[in-house]
């Protein structure tokens, strides 16, 4: 009888640990839907939208949310749009959009963009995703 009461305080324990993990991984999931609801990007075009378009066809698209390191606001929340484009030639670029979504003041921007691991310029990064399209 001990040894059935000690496994299930053990599974009690278990249980009560993962959770905080659990719930930690859903906590950023209104702000990822409200980023990519928003048009920050293109006027008319929704940010999902925007990072589907730069996938492609044979792309994949991941979704994250986190804190904001760089702001010391807890209201602000970071997301990223991780997205792995392979281009007509078999080439694959790696590109990270990341936007800031305002828990406040309900507002999302556009914060930075990556291509391959290198930080672009808005025009830049522009212009390197209209290169990588000719790939």
């Amino acid at each position: 009888m001990p040894a059935l009461r000690l496994k299930s305080l053990f599974v009690i324990a278990a249980v009560t640990l993962a959770m905080p993990a659990l719930t930690a991984c859903d906590s950023y999931k209104d702000d990822v839907a409200a980023v990519q609801a928003a048009e920050s990007v293109v006027p008319g075009k929704s940010n999902d939208a925007v990072v589907r378009e730069i996938a492609g066809a044979r792309g994949s698209v991941d979704w994250k949310g986190g804190k904001a390191e760089r702001y010391n606001n807890d209201s602000i929340v970071l997301v990223t749009a991780d997205i792995e484009r392979v281009g007509q030639s078999g080439a694959k670029h790696q590109i990270a959009l990341e936007f800031v979504n305002n828990r406040e003041t309900r507002k999302v921007a556009f914060e930075q963009a990556y291509i391959d691991g290198k930080p672009q310029t808005l025009l830049g990064g522009a212009l390197s995703l209209f290169l990588l399209q000719l790939d």
